[in-house]
């Protein structure tokens, strides 16, 4: 019975780790802090060609 609570608590601890390797690989390095508002820009970037 405690072989079962073992491979639980490892199984528990792999999932933990995994979640924290995947959460810190997905950090995002080259964004731009702030908000991107991609409407206003596309209304902008159309503007600029003549288009409304």
């Amino acid at each position: 019975m405690e072989w079962i609570i073992g491979i639980a608590l490892a199984v528990g601890v792999l999932a933990l780790v995994a979640i924290f390797v995947l959460r810190t690989k997905r950090h995002d390095v080259d964004s731009v802090p702030g908000r991107f508002d991609f409407d206003r820009y596309k209304e902008g970037e159309l503007s600029q060609r003549g288009h409304v």
